[in-house]
């Protein structure tokens, strides 16, 4: 983009268009390295495809939870998640009923420490590449797939609620309206996964 040229981009524009975090999407998924970025709005519209796929997925574990619960999920319940089981963002308090929940968390655990080596780098669209990936083909693609048949409950919540976090800094206002509905406190103050 130049401005002499004319061939700057109003940011404004594409937020009326796209939204504020599909335009933040596109402009970090673009960035990554080098000084220059060859523009190209495909990158918005994309990053407003998986705005939307953050939502529809979100909707599927908000609608397993209530089932689960027989009550509809609000922020004012105690402890991470809404559960208040000591310890149970670790790997070893869920209930592992199969073998995707192992592979889900594990993927989580590796995609957590690989997107903050990235952040600590300032390489945040190779961060943002990796959560997408993560989120988009091994979360939705495969886990919510298979989690059709019988959900596990808290290991859907736990890695969207790890996601939610992940995804924050590059889609602040998605994934804070969406974690209302999880935790007590606002996203922005809560602490990052480790």
């Amino acid at each position: 983009m130049s401005k002499s040229l004319g061939t700057g981009v109003d940011p404004m524009d594409l937020i009326k268009k796209y939204g504020a975090d599909a335009t933040r999407f596109g402009l970090v998924w673009q960035a990554m390295g080098g000084q220059d970025i060859h523009w190209a709005e495909e990158h918005v519209v994309a990053g407003k495809k998986f705005a939307n796929k953050i939502w529809n997925a979100s909707r599927f574990v908000l609608q397993n939870y209530a089932l689960a619960s027989s009550k509809p999920p609000s922020g004012k319940k105690p402890g991470f998640l809404g559960v208040s089981k000591p310890g149970f963002e670790e790997l070893g308090s869920f209930f592992l009923a199969s073998a995707a929940d192992k592979k889900i968390l594990a993927e989580l655990r590796k995609t957590k420490k690989e997107v903050t080596r990235l952040i600590d780098k300032y390489e945040f669209g190779q961060a943002l590449h990796l959560l997408y990936d993560f989120f988009w083909h091994e979360f939705c693609d495969v886990y919510l797939e298979t989690s059709k048949k019988e959900p596990s409950v808290e290991v859907l919540r736990h890695v969207l609620c790890e996601s939610l976090k992940l995804l924050h800094p590059f889609m602040p206002f998605i994934t804070e309206a969406i974690w209302k509905h999880f935790g007590a406190k606002p996203l922005i103050i809560e602490k990052w996964p480790s």
